[in-house]
């Protein structure tokens, strides 16, 4: 990581932008229009609840658990990309909050993370496989998950 670039209160603008369907939980969380809680003084921000919050809880969860056929492939992505962003992109306590709030949550439930895997970019990828034990997964996620762990 390098510790460059995005700082934690940039985060809120940046996921609107990269995923404008965060606006109403933004909204929801910061109890004012988007662009007046991402413009603004971020009183209301507290990083590691906005991240499980509106990004996992209200985002990636629900996506993660739809059929595979009606999946937003290209929500999800967009999700996977700020969240690639975040963990090449800043801070160490900003990785770390990125890594506690949207990777950990997927080793609790198989489904989600046989669901997610495939659409990771790389460093999430990389940090998802390091701290996932293997030997826990059921045979199914397994096999399903069998090109990505080595």
């Amino acid at each position: 990581m390098t510790g460059l670039g995005i700082g934690r209160h940039q985060i809120p603008g940046l996921l609107l932008i990269m995923v404008p369907e965060a606006r109403d939980g933004i909204e929801a969380v910061a109890g004012m229009s988007a662009e007046q809680a991402v413009s603004g003084d971020l009183d209301w921000f507290d990083l590691y609840d906005f991240l499980r919050d509106v990004v996992f809880r209200d985002l990636v969860r629900p996506e993660l658990l739809t059929p595979e056929a009606e999946r937003d492939a290209e929500l999800l992505g967009r999700c996977a990309e700020f969240t690639e962003n975040l963990l090449l992109n800043s801070t160490q306590p900003v990785a770390s909050a990125v890594f506690y709030q949207l990777v950990e949550p997927l080793y609790a439930s198989e489904e989600l993370l046989v669901a997610a895997v495939p659409l990771m970019q790389p460093e999430m990828l990389r940090v998802t496989l390091e701290d996932m034990a293997v030997d826990r997964l059921s045979e199914s996620a397994r096999a399903a998950l069998a090109d990505y762990l080595h």
